[in-house]
């Protein structure tokens, strides 16, 4: 596994751990139960760990010959930034789609359109979801083009 699967796979499960706190974080918002309330705040602490677990994971290498980026790397960290730009787009899209299709259907009504302060209070849990959706969709584009672990990518 070179730098970039380890570095891939790090980022992965960092996203993993970030999307279900985003969900954690929604669910505890709505709640009134103190153990969902708590429940951000221990996968914040949870995830803090990992990535800092994971510096020392990813400063050392497992052979002294190994490279540490080739132009094969290259090629693959572009083709995984161009689809997660392509799901960058997709997900604005759906974002911005969505209510305007809710509320002309009548799922929301026209008192929660003057009240907009729950939507403003979430829209920045939303723009981290798709922060959060777009690294993870990154690093699983890296791993799928390597393929999974095999030794630098042969088959």
């Amino acid at each position: 596994m070179n730098k970039s699967q380890r570095n891939s796979l790090v980022a992965l499960v960092i996203t993993i751990l970030l999307l279900v706190f985003c969900v954690t974080i929604l669910f505890a918002w709505f709640s009134e139960s103190p153990i969902l309330k708590l429940s951000p705040l221990v996968l914040f602490i949870l995830t803090y760990l990992v990535m800092g677990l994971s510096v020392i994971f990813l400063r050392r290498k497992q052979n002294p010959a190994e490279v540490d980026y080739d132009e094969r790397d290259t090629i693959i960290k572009q083709k995984a930034i161009f689809i997660s730009y392509i799901t960058l787009w997709i997900l604005v899209l759906i974002g911005c789609t969505v209510p305007v299709v809710l509320y002309e259907r009548g799922i929301i009504p026209e008192t929660a359109i003057s009240g907009m302060a729950m939507l403003i209070n979430i829209l920045p849990v939303v723009l981290f979801l798709i922060f959060v959706i777009i690294s993870f969709v990154y690093s699983l584009t890296v791993l799928i083009q390597y393929g999974w672990g095999r030794r630098n990518g042969e088959n």
